[in-house]
């Protein structure tokens, strides 16, 4: 969710085709007339594999997800390479019994404020280097986790569930407030991290933070996601929820800012062709953090860019208006980004606006009028 997604830079130079097992080509740009409808009628041993490739060409969830074309090496423990270091600055002891390992971007000077940062689907603890650099001079320390089944996570690939992934969060945040308990503390998400933090702060027992910093969270799911695709969905991880899934026809992009998304791709840490099973519960996250955002009443500082291709607008605008009007939170649109909105190539305004927030809950920026413009729909 990457971030959410294995984005290649040399992907726009691919056909945008899926291959099924037997050999029927998926056009991803015409998937209501070569999609699941064309199918229907086959027998179960030619639809499912045309279920699969239809699944892996549908752009938006592909892109989410990983997904097109198979792969079935196993999961390895993530190895550095010249130029790529694996970066372990200690662990988080979890109730589980798990130790996720995190890495520090320490504080320049006297330590302001304290984030910890959960990173989106397939990304890890390195997908906050970027804004890091812009928030270390500032006092501002960032711990930044692997979640479960990503990174160096010791079930890396093996989706845990939405409760192991928000309890260990909050785990991590009550030992970020023991360690610090006079400094101010956040939780920052980006898209799957963001949908953790919404359903943190919507819980019946939100951490001890001072507030919430969402770009992006993942809330393309439940009543916001079209029943066709959940349903696509469902019956692939039934009948193959192994099966793993690399996204080689897919072109969505995730952030103008190709560099980034290369180094993305090549990062150890980062988790390549995740299983069926696996996609499926992120769809389920999605749903129950779209559900969550009408109990989300917690301080909080939630973005979304206008050229988001990973998660629709329609999504997003759903919940931001189920929101509570009361709410202390400030809703901040970005017409010139992208999903990753802090790798972006537009990133300086979002970045200052997070830095302000941090400091005094304000933005300098005109996001928050752009973000009533996008909730009239215009």
């Amino acid at each position: 969710m990457v971030s959410d997604s294995q984005i290649d830079a040399r992907m726009a130079q691919r056909p945008h085709t899926a291959i099924a097992g037997d050999g029927t080509a998926v056009d991803v740009n015409n998937l209501g007339l070569l999609g699941l409808r064309t199918h229907e009628n086959l027998p179960l041993n030619k639809k499912l594999p045309r279920i699969l490739a239809w699944l892996g060409a549908f752009p938006k969830l592909a892109m989410l997800a990983a997904l097109a074309g198979c792969a079935a090496a196993p999961y390895r423990v993530p190895q550095p390479y010249p130029g790529h270091p694996i970066i372990t600055s200690g662990y988080f002891h979890v109730p589980d019994g798990a130790a996720q390992p995190y890495r520090l971007y320490p504080a320049h000077g006297p330590i302001k404020a304290v984030i910890l940062a959960l990173h989106g689907y397939t990304d890890s603890r390195d997908g906050w280097a970027m804004l890091a650099s812009y928030l270390n001079p500032h006092g501002i320390q960032i711990y930044a986790p692997d979640l479960s089944s990503f990174g160096a996570s010791k079930n890396r690939g093996h989706w845990p569930g939405t409760a192991t992934l928000v309890d260990e969060s909050r785990a991590e945040a009550e030992q970020l407030r023991a360690k610090y308990p006079h400094t101010k503390l956040f939780i920052m998400g980006e898209s799957m991290g963001g949908a953790i933090g919404l359903l943190l702060g919507a819980s019946p027992s939100p951490p001890p933070v001072d507030g919430y910093i969402l770009s992006a969270p993942a809330v393309w799911g439940g009543p916001a996601m079209n029943p066709f695709y959940h349903e696509t969905l469902r019956i692939a991880a039934f009948f193959a929820p192994g099966k793993r899934l690399t996204g080689q026809s897919v072109h969505v992009m995730a952030s103008d800012n190709i560099p980034a998304l290369i180094a993305f791709g090549e990062d150890p840490l980062t988790l390549h062709a995740p299983s069926i099973a696996n996609i499926e519960g992120l769809v389920t996250l999605m749903g129950q953090a779209q559900a969550a955002c009408a109990s989300f009443r917690q301080p909080a500082l939630i973005l979304y860019g206008g050229h988001d291709q990973l998660i629709p607008k329609e999504a997003m605008r759903s919940c931001w208006k189920a929101i509570p009007a009361n709410a202390p939170v400030t809703l901040a649109y970005y017409p010139p980004d992208y999903h990753l909105i802090t790798r972006d190539l537009q990133r300086a305004t979002p970045d200052a606006d997070i830095l302000a927030y941090i400091q005094s809950r304000s933005l300098p920026s005109a996001a928050p009028s752009e973000a009533t413009i996008f909730l009239s729909g215009q």
